[in-house]
């Protein structure tokens, strides 16, 4: 398969699109039944962080997911408009009081215990990328 780029208003309204086209791509590229579920949330939650985070929710700015199918691997790119990184503790903490109700950070570890790798970086041109490679057995 060729590499697909889909470029994305930041708008909740196309998550479950995309939710059900990575879903398509990983039964494509052979992902087992059980996981096709566990992919496609973790490239929404990756996706819906970029568009927080790294677009401040604005539907003017562009959300571009990058996917490309290997032998042993898919790969997704999901790249911002922004540059933002997300707490380099390995999990989410809860907090106490109102920070305890607080959804922030939670979309981060459920991509990273659901994926088999994640990684922030940024794009030659400075702004966020996340990738998530998801092993192909």
């Amino acid at each position: 398969m060729r590499e697909i780029e889909i470029r994305l208003p930041s708008e909740v309204s196309v998550l479950e699109p995309l939710q059900v086209f990575v879903e398509s791509i990983g039964k494509y590229a052979g992902v087992e039944e059980d996981e096709l579920s566990s992919l496609s949330v973790s490239v929404i939650e990756l996706v819906k962080n970029a568009m927080e985070h790294g677009n401040g929710n604005d539907p003017e700015k562009i959300v571009t997911v990058t996917i490309d199918t290997f032998e042993s691997r898919i790969r997704f790119f999901i790249d911002d408009e922004g540059r933002w990184e997300p707490d380099p503790a390995p999990g989410f903490d809860p907090g106490e009081g109102e920070v305890l109700l607080s959804n922030r950070g939670r979309g981060v570890l459920i991509a990273r215990n659901l994926a088999r790798w994640v990684d922030f970086g940024l794009t030659p041109e400075g702004k966020t990328r996340v990738k998530l490679i998801w092993p192909l057995t």
